[in-house]
């Protein structure tokens, strides 16, 4: 990302429900910026009209932003919005990668992008399985609302050998994670991992999953769980959610300025230390 234009956006991401306006040392604070450099931003942006500063000195969002939010499409689909995506991710990992959504008391697989190789993992769009098997609907359980949860579980569990408190166990640590990896649950030989997709309320309606045999993801499952868990964070964001649950450009605009200042030191010119002066020994 270009420097300028991500410590920039990082400003609006300083903003939220419990920070409707902030004072110049604020927006610096919490995007970790050095005051000289977020006063030149805020600036900036306040000429462009898309900040408001009030009489009291603090700076408020404008409604330029309001505008612009109006124009956004409503029917961009998360079908749109994933697809790069996925794309990116399967081209990296090549490994079959799906999108999912909760649909009723089942998951539907919404869109797949396959594997190269021939030991694959099939995915098809409009397939339906339990969310009770494999990381992709557990991973949707782990963020369900309790009372949601119990009616999902109520019409999944019928007539199976069903431990409740494992399950509990299970879905608390990869809520924890952040992602959920499972091991043949559905289908032996098979290895999945499935990470929490939020929108723009913070809520998880999808997921997104890697499948492969498990003789290749086993061996590399915590490097493929970091690129599941950015590529969700990717998708989070261009949905809406929160900093918390998508790309904190305030982190990145944070660690660009310590580059930034890295750099800076490593070409400043080494400072010249002067000679000590030699004192002659004199004999007692």
């Amino acid at each position: 990302m270009i420097r300028a234009v991500g410590r920039a956006l990082a400003i609006f991401d300083a903003y939220d429900n419990e920070h409707l306006s902030l004072s110049l040392q604020e927006i610096a604070e919490r995007i970790r910026m050095p005051k000289t450099t977020a006063f030149r931003l805020v600036n900036t942006l306040e000429r462009a009209g898309f900040l408001v500063r009030m009489d009291n000195q603090r700076y408020c969002l404008s409604l330029k932003l309001a505008r612009l939010g109006g124009l956004v499409r409503s029917t961009l689909s998360i079908l749109e919005i994933a697809r790069p995506v996925m794309l990116q991710v399967n081209e990296q990992v090549s490994e079959t990668i799906a999108l999912n959504a909760i649909v009723g008391n089942e998951r539907m697989v919404l869109d797949a992008v396959d594997t190269p190789s021939p030991l694959m993992s099939m995915a098809r769009p409009g397939e339906r399985q339990p969310l009770l098997l494999g990381a992709s609907g557990r991973i949707l359980m782990a963020y369900m609302k309790p009372e949601v949860l119990e009616a999902v579980l109520k019409a999944n569990v019928r007539g199976t050998d069903f431990d409740r408190a494992a399950f509990d166990r299970e879905i608390a640590r990869f809520k924890r994670q952040g992602f959920a990896v499972t091991r043949g649950q559905r289908v032996p030989g098979l290895t999945a991992i499935a990470v929490p997709i939020f929108d723009i309320h913070d809520e998880v309606k999808y997921s997104l999953a890697l499948t492969g045999p498990s003789v290749r993801i086993d061996s590399r499952d915590h490097e493929l769980a970091e690129v599941m868990t950015a590529a969700a964070r990717d998708i989070s964001s261009r949905l809406g959610a929160s900093p918390e649950n998508g790309i904190d450009l305030r982190l990145l605009a944070a660690d660009d300025a310590d580059t930034a200042a890295r750099e800076k030191a490593r070409k400043a010119p080494a400072r010249k230390v002067a000679p000590r002066k030699r004192v002659a020994a004199t004999a007692a």
